[in-house]
This record gives C-alpha cells, sequence and structure tokens, in this order.
C-alpha cells in the first residue's frame, strides 16, 4: 500500500499491521480512518503533514507458533516517510483491535501491541505505540 496524506486534522495510516496516528497541535479530535490523497498543499497557511507509506510490514511466528511479530525473521517492519510544515504535528502508533481477515475464532486470545522508531529530522528510539513524538520540522523516516 502507498499513499500520500495531508494532515490538518488527525490522520491514521496501516503500515502491514500497524497504525500511525498523527495529530496537529495536540487537538482531541478523534483520528480519521483512512488515508485522503493529496492534491496540493495549501499554500496559504503552509501548514501539511505527508505520509509515504515506503513498505508494508509483514510478521512471522515464533518457533513454538505462540506470538506473531515484525521483529522475527524473516518478518518485515513497515516503513513510511513523515513530512512536515512544522513543529505542531504529533506521531502516535494505535494498537490493531484484531485482524481484519480470519478464520472463525481467530481473533480469540489475540492481543496486538505496537512500537516504533524515527530517524531524520525527528530521532527517537524504540517507543511503545501509545506514546506521542512531537515531530520537528522536515523529513522523519518511521
Amino acid at each position: 500500500m502507498n499513499g500520500w496524506s495531508r494532515c490538518r486534522r488527525p490522520h491514521v495510516v496501516a503500515i502491514g499491521a500497524l497504525l500511525l496516528t498523527i495529530t496537529q497541535g495536540g487537538a482531541a479530535e478523534q483520528p480519521v480512518i483512512g488515508i485522503a490523497p493529496v492534491l496540493k498543499s495549501n499554500a496559504a497557511n503552509k501548514q501539511f503533514c505527508q505520509i509515504v507509506v515506503l513498505q508494508n510490514g509483514s510478521m512471522a511466528q515464533n518457533v513454538g507458533s505462540t506470538r506473531l511479530s515484525s521483529l522475527i525473521n524473516p518478518a518485515r517492519a513497515g516503513l513510511a516517510d513523515v513530512t512536515t510544515s512544522n513543529g505542531s504535528y504529533y506521531l502516535s502508533m494505535d494498537r490493531p483491535t484484531g485482524f481484519s481477515i480470519a478464520p472463525p475464532g481467530g481473533n480469540d486470545d489475540v492481543e496486538f501491541s505496537t512500537q516504533f522508531t524515527g530517524q531524520g529530522k525527528t530521532n527517537f528510539g524504540l517507543s511503545p505505540g501509545d506514546s506521542r513524538v512531537k515531530l520537528k520540522t522536515g523529513l522523519t523516516s518511521v
């Protein structure tokens, strides 16, 4: 999945099995599920947040088949580039409630956790998904 987003309101983007939430200025609005395509930036107020999904994530199972993770070989984490026009945007990751496609009972006793890192204009180490990271102006790879 590849997508672009202009973030004036909170937006959520799926990266593999993970979701990113972008909010501006800590507004108490609820995230909008999905991504609206970017038609053009708002030149009048020069405020934007753009999300480009570079790679979907995948999960693999552990030896005992009791856990799925993007950190187990040969799985991989999803990758996205987030570009902001100013320092009023925050990044967090929503925890999925279950698999969107599963056999009957496939979501029973399933619990997801999320974590993410960032490099670029904003650098941060492995952080729990529900922590909010304030983004600096520019490009951050997540």
